[in-house]
């Protein structure tokens, strides 16, 4: 379940407040001539319908998975890579799992076909929906950017990054709650429900 918030950086009630005039302004001067520029821009997406039918996916599925990736699109800012690939505006990515599948993989990289973990690569940081490394993933690696953390209940994450580098664990206003030990460090049962951004150092 993802938590009822935008992925947006955080910031005071002023700049709130500021944010919601201007969209309501914007709604009040829409023209049907800008909503056929955003239909244009929705119609001209990459189609990843093929790939994820070479993933093994049939149309029902297939459709699923995009429903699932324009749904953390929606919360966080970034570009459809892949089928199941999202690479985020503040950098890393976030892989989708494939439906049947318990661990998120790269549909392009040289494994891809195992349908297995294949692990936070070094100098990241990795968060997971699930315990035990299961379910979507993030992979992160700029410093001191707050990546927004869209699960609640309980998952887990990975710091794969030199023992001088540290994931540092944000909470709704972002205040700095919790830093992890340096890499390498892991937890495979992490309370995700405080957790609203993470820096991966």
């Amino acid at each position: 379940m993802m938590k009822p918030k935008q992925g947006s950086l955080p910031t005071g009630g002023w700049a709130k407040a500021l944010a919601a005039l201007v969209m309501a302004l914007l709604a009040l001067v829409a023209t049907p001539a800008s909503a056929g520029a955003a239909d244009a821009a929705r119609g001209a997406r990459t189609d990843f319908t093929a790939q994820a039918r070479s993933a093994g996916l049939n149309g029902t599925e297939a459709k699923g998975l995009q429903a699932r990736v324009d749904g953390y699109l929606a919360k966080m800012p970034g570009t459809q890579a892949d089928a199941n690939k999202i690479v985020l505006a503040g950098g890393g990515e976030l892989l989708l799992t494939l439906p049947g599948e318990r661990n998120a993989r790269d549909l392009t990289a040289p494994d891809a076909g195992l349908g297995a973990a294949a692990g936070c690569p070094y100098t990241y940081v990795c968060a997971y929906q699930y315990e035990n490394f299961e379910g979507d993933e993030l992979r992160l690696y700029t410093c001191n950017y707050l990546n927004y953390i869209p699960w609640n209940g309980t998952g887990s994450w990975i710091n794969n990054q030199r023992s001088t580098l540290y994931a540092k664990f944000y909470d709704s206003n972002g205040n700095l709650g919790w830093t992890s030990p340096g890499g390498y460090s892991e937890d495979r049962h992490a309370p995700w429900g405080w957790v609203w951004w993470l820096s991966p150092c």
